[in-house]
């Protein structure tokens, strides 16, 4: 019965402040929507494919060397970037593929272009510096990168749903913080703690609806005043 109580109460001070979840949920989720659509870039992503015949050890050892800004140097002075081999490094990730001979190097770029001919250009120098960096040469081009038409992150609609329910979620907090800070007395028992004496009788809410006489009645309360004035 207890919590039948509490959460009428909490669906009760929902109903009282709905319009503070209404206009937390529809500016969250415009919010969201610019963001979305106009400050979230798209990122694309390629991925190129080299075959590597090494012994586990060695392998580690090549995958580690793929983010290495020390051998990332050479694809940004090939590529005549604009970017440090550290910001580089943070675009590239490098796997043997199912523990398999194949290596995949995925490259993550705002620009499809440009994710395809990093990749690309990854792979060539990677094989044409092994030899010199690490004695090995056993490296060969499997398949190349491709432009992604596709962007990673184009999934706008759930981001937009995402900031609805976020909208939805900080409106329900803004409601019971604002009760929480509320110190009115809300009821009879919070009465009767507070004074320690029973509750007798209860007043219900005044206002114009219940409360305003029509011309039609008041003028019925005048006819009949006058007729009583009159009788006597």
């Amino acid at each position: 019965m207890e919590q039948e109580i509490n959460i009428k109460r909490l669906l009760n001070l929902i109903k009282k402040r709905i319009w503070i979840l209404i206009v937390t949920t529809i500016l969250s989720s415009i919010v969201g929507t610019i963001i979305s659509v106009y400050y979230t870039p798209n990122i694309y992503e390629s991925s190129s494919r080299m075959i590597v015949n090494a012994e586990p050890s060695l392998m580690n050892t090549l995958m580690v060397m793929i983010k290495e800004p020390s051998f990332l140097e050479h694809v940004v002075i090939e590529m005549g970037l604009e970017k440090t081999p550290e910001q580089l490094s943070q675009q590239i990730t490098a796997g043997s593929i199912g523990g398999s001979t194949i290596v995949k190097i995925t490259v993550l770029d705002s620009n499809p272009e440009m994710a395809a001919n990093i990749a690309n250009t990854t792979a060539k120098v990677f094989k044409r510096e092994m030899p010199n960096i690490l004695d090995f040469s056993n490296i060969s081009i499997f398949s190349e990168a491709k432009v992604s038409k596709q962007p990673l992150n184009s999934d706008q609609e759930k981001k937009i749903v995402i900031a609805v329910a976020v909208g939805i979620f900080a409106g329900l907090g803004l409601i019971f913080l604002l009760d929480f800070f509320d110190n009115t007395v809300k009821s009879e028992r919070k009465v009767e703690q507070i004074l320690a004496i029973p509750v007798l009788g209860s007043v219900s809410k005044m206002n114009k609806k219940n409360t305003a006489i029509t011309k039609k009645e008041r003028y019925k309360v005048e006819v009949w005043g006058e007729s009583f004035g009159d009788s006597k």
